[in-house]
């Protein structure tokens, strides 16, 4: 893809949407699901952004880049916690009770208004 002279204000409508992206898939980090291909999304359009700039990453390219790779990791992580406590926790005769009664009381701590509140 070679860039036309143009390609400056494309450059930095892509690095702004990589922002965007990489933003909003560090704010939905509960939900890997939504997270992970936002933060592809915003990974994209950062590589696109600095293709039209010269093979240079424009200042709001990095910054989308950075947090398009950090809402991957997170993304990751959060993916691999959920499979550790369906694999691992709940199957297990000791720990899955309590995980249970937890998870439920984190439940209705929100519910009461309160966190934890008994």
């Amino acid at each position: 893809m070679e860039p036309n002279n143009h390609s400056g204000g494309t450059a930095a409508r892509l690095a702004l949407f990589s922002i965007a992206g990489g933003g909003a898939s560090v704010l939905f980090c509960f939900s890997p699901l939504v997270q992970f291909p936002l933060a592809m999304a915003g990974l994209t359009l950062a590589i696109l952004a600095r293709l039209y700039n010269g093979n240079r990453f424009p200042g709001p390219a990095t910054a989308g880049l950075i947090l398009s790779v950090a809402g991957i990791a997170f993304s990751l992580f959060t993916f691999t916690m959920v499979v550790v406590v369906y694999k691992v926790i709940l199957p297990d005769p000791v720990l899955g009770p309590q995980y249970s009664q937890l998870y439920q009381q984190i439940l209705n701590g929100f519910g009461s208004g309160g966190l934890l509140l008994p």
